[in-house]
């Protein structure tokens, strides 16, 4: 056995040469060969040595043939270098005849591209796994002219089966991340078909996929990190053998959406959230897992819902996770923040735009008027933001009174009463969050599809719906349930004085400042701003009426001063 060709490197490079020495530092960290950017031949183009042996130039060959198939661009990388090595002109094609990769050799200038087809292939190569036994998926063409000799055709047995393993590794590649994007774009065409009510198809194009919907689920949507989105698409892969199905969100690419079947009955559109019975126990659980496996993710959990209201559910999910606190709970029921107009639902389309019908069907007389839209804009800021809407809305404070006298006069309504502002700041809700569409109606109370009902829905109707009095009692709890208690007392009376102090201090027998610091103790209470806060203010005044019952205005016994 000859010396190896690192010895002979070594005594070769020792003298004065344009050869590439041998680097014995490259040799020092050995790690996977799929990581090594370089052998321990910094250039695998340079010349053979005279003196080299047979055996040493092949191991060389195929180490370096390894090495390059191995790399990020493993074909192509290596078809160059055996079209360096060979001087010939290599292309491979796939099963249909289209070029992949094409490399030319020193003998072979790209200048031969465009004669190559009109002159014939010298010699064409299977690159199928098991060699020609296999039907090919792609093709080694060896166009002329080759270097003769026997090390050619050596190199040549050596390395095609090489090249066909980074080739075939290359295709099997694309098509597996060809089929990841097709089945994400299924999952989320099943997603979308839901979300607008198609349900049958949605259910076809899952049973093509292989899984049935179930006939009544939950909703979870699940924010993260970008970079943590490999390994909830992992998790999620795994759920999927509990019936749970997921997609990408529809609109967030840092969202994922997770189906989850439910079991018993699910909740009609007037009883939402009466129980939390009502959620689904499988989607919590799924949410508890998620959020123990990844602590930098928010999950929002919707109630139970038939397949047909999916997108119900979704966006119940969809807002409680967007409302999620940072820091506290990670996992978000859709009730634990909700707000009334979500909470009440398609239930009140109907009475919101029986309530805002002369404002919707306004047509002003003059082009330069502000037309409906402009003046609901106006409408739902001020009853939002108070004196600061003209700085929002850039209209000057006459311009703002004037268009609030123009609704007034529409709604033949008095804009001074807290309940008749409350009324509308809920009908504006409700429309913005479900009115969009042209049909009138909705779903009745109590999951009645009948116009009549539509039409006589109420507001105290809607303020008596299960959960909303469930959300009442929440936001009044920290005054005390005691409804006799100072603070309770003095913010009902206020609420319903049109949030004004005097006249609440002439009812309660005490100072205006007296009233005040009531006021600014109910403020710490409840963790909210009440004075100059007109959206607290009218929260505060459904919830006092929802949990109440009644529409009567209270004026308790006076009390003492404080």
């Amino acid at each position: 056995m000859s010396a190896t060709y690192a010895e002979k490197s070594r005594v070769e490079h020792s003298r004065a040469t344009d050869h590439p020495g041998f680097d014995e530092s490259r040799l020092a960290h050995v790690g996977p060969l799929a990581e090594a950017p370089t052998d321990a031949y910094p250039n695998p183009f340079h010349p053979d040595a005279d003196d080299e042996h047979a055996s040493d130039r092949r191991v060389r060959d195929l180490l370096t043939a390894q090495r390059l198939a191995a790399g990020p661009n493993g074909t192509r990388d290596l078809l160059r270098w055996l079209a360096h090595r060979t001087g010939a002109h290599m292309r491979i094609v796939d099963h249909q005849g289209a070029v992949q990769h094409e490399a030319f050799g020193e003998a072979a200038s790209p200048a031969g591209r465009d004669v190559a087809p009109r002159s014939g292939i010298g010699h064409t190569i299977a690159l199928g796994i098991g060699g020609e036994r296999d039907a090919p998926r792609g093709t080694l063409q060896l166009v002329a002219p080759v270097r003769a000799g026997q090390r050619t055709q050596v190199l040549l047995a050596d390395t095609v089966p090489v090249l066909g393993w980074a080739w075939n590794a290359e295709r099997a590649t694309a098509e597996r991340r060809r089929s990841a994007e097709a089945d994400t774009r299924s999952r989320q065409a099943v997603l979308r078909l839901l979300s607008t009510g198609h349900t049958s198809t949605a259910q076809d194009v899952a049973l093509a996929m292989g899984a049935p919907l179930p006939d009544v689920v939950g909703v979870l949507v699940v924010r993260f990190p970008e970079e943590r989105r490999r390994g909830i698409e992992r998790a999620a892969h795994r759920l999927s053998g509990d019936g749970v199905r997921w997609a990408p969100d529809l609109t967030h690419a840092d969202r994922l959406v997770f189906l989850v079947p439910a079991y018993g009955s699910p909740a009609g559109f007037g009883e939402r959230g009466a129980a939390g019975a009502e959620r689904p126990e499988t989607a919590h659980r799924l949410a508890g897992r998620l959020s123990r496996e990844f602590d930098d993710v928010l999950v929002g959990v919707s109630d139970v819902f038939a397949l047909e209201h999916t997108s119900v559910a979704y966006e119940q999910a969809a807002r409680a996770v967007s409302r999620a606190p940072a820091g506290v709970d990670r996992v978000v029921g859709f009730g634990e923040h909700a707000t009334p107009d979500e909470l009440i639902g398609p239930d009140g389309v109907a009475w919101a735009r029986r309530r805002l019908a002369p404002l919707r069907a306004y047509r002003p007389a003059r082009r330069a008027d502000p037309g409906a839209d402009e003046l609901a804009t106006t409408l739902e800021t001020w009853l939002r933001l108070g004196g600061r809407a003209s700085r929002r809305l850039h209209l000057h404070r006459n311009t703002l009174i004037a268009r609030l006298k123009s609704v007034a006069a529409l709604l033949d309504a008095n804009l001074d009463s807290l309940a008749v502002r409350a009324e509308l700041s809920l009908a504006l809700r409700i429309l913005a969050l479900h009115g969009a569409g042209d049909r009138d109606g909705g779903v009745g109370i109590g999951g009645e599809e009948n116009g009549t009902v539509a039409e006589a829905v109420t507001v105290e109707n809607l303020l008596a719906l299960p959960r909303v009095r469930a959300w009442a009692e929440d936001l009044v709890r920290p005054l005390g349930s005691d409804a006799g208690s100072h603070d309770l007392r003095t913010l009902r009376t206020w609420l319903d004085l049109d949030a004004r102090i005097e006249p609440t201090a002439a009812a309660l027998a005490i100072s205006g400042p007296g009233v005040r610091k009531r006021l600014v103790r109910i403020e710490e209470r409840l963790g909210a701003g009440l004075i100059g806060c007109p959206a607290a203010q009218i929260d505060l005044w459904l919830a006092l009426r929802a949990a109440a019952h009644t529409t009567t205005t209270a004026h308790p016994e006076p009390a003492p001063r404080s």
